[in-house]
């Protein structure tokens, strides 16, 4: 069990070190110039929407009630074991929520995020290390690409 708890956190220190590389990648799906890396403290109604409210509640929407759910009623895993049926339909629902307030491509964008957050509700069985990853992600993309 010990090296199956290794592995989990291993996965997790992975996660983290994907965010500035999907960060990379929205740039240059977007174009869009760089903010300034601080104008997060300077907005702190902002910093506190983007980073702490957004995380939580989206992922106690869509991770806690909308993935538990769909796992109790789809099947479990597809293809190789890595992606729970659950997660895959919960991330095109988040992603089509993003259509709402974003471009078609900043709204896509979120998919393999979302997919990220998912696979790490379904290995730990909970939605703390999804919001976590979500505020890390949130805040390296809102600070680098800024709050359009």
């Amino acid at each position: 069990m010990r090296g199956h708890t290794a592995s989990l956190y291993g996965q997790l220190g992975a996660a983290f070190l994907l965010a500035p590389i999907c960060c990379i990648f929205s740039v240059y799906v977007f174009h869009l110039p760089p903010e300034h890396p601080l104008w997060l403290l300077s907005d702190p109604y902002a910093f506190l929407m983007l980073i702490l409210f957004y995380p939580i509640v989206e992922e106690l929407s869509f991770r806690g009630v909308i993935q538990g759910a769909l796992a109790l009623k789809l099947p479990d895993r597809l293809y190789g074991g890595f992606l729970s049926v659950a997660n895959l339909v919960t991330s095109l629902l988040f992603v089509a929520i993003h259509f709402v307030h974003h471009p078609p491509l900043w709204a896509m964008a979120v998919f393999v995020p979302s997919l990220i957050f998912g696979y790490f509700r379904d290995r730990f069985g909970g939605v703390v290390p999804s919001i976590v990853l979500h505020a890390f992600y949130n805040g390296v993309f809102y600070s680098t690409m800024g709050h359009s």
